[in-house]
């Protein structure tokens, strides 16, 4: 565990198929994180566009842009690469989402979210 962090346990994500998403309660906090199955394996970001302060998927769980294969925000389409969160289409491109470290338990994913 990090210094300063939470961790917090998304049960069963290492279930999830290519795209599929779960969202998890941040600490502290009115928002959400997401872990979702990327083709390099599970990764995890705060539930936040870069461009407008509003969660990407508008609350369904539904991150992943097929044709794409990125994460899209459906309130203006920007899509980030599911790799490292970086916006390569739309209003906040060269932005990045805020990511967190995963480790893998079990079935389970481990996401490090620092405090406050």
């Amino acid at each position: 565990m990090m210094p300063d962090s939470t961790t917090i346990r998304v049960p069963e994500a290492l279930l999830l198929g290519l795209g599929e998403a779960k969202t998890f309660d941040l600490p502290d906090s009115d928002e959400q994180g997401f872990v979702i199955r990327t083709s390099d394996g599970l990764r995890a970001f705060r539930n936040r566009c870069r461009h407008w302060p509003c969660p990407l998927d508008m609350d369904d769980a539904e991150f992943w842009n097929e044709d794409a294969k990125m994460i899209q925000c459906k309130v203006h389409g920007a899509l980030y690469r599911p790799e490292d969160g970086l916006c390569v289409f739309g209003p906040c491109q060269g932005a990045a989402l805020v990511s967190y470290p995963v480790r893998e338990e079990a079935s389970d994913a481990l996401v490090e979210v620092p405090r406050g």
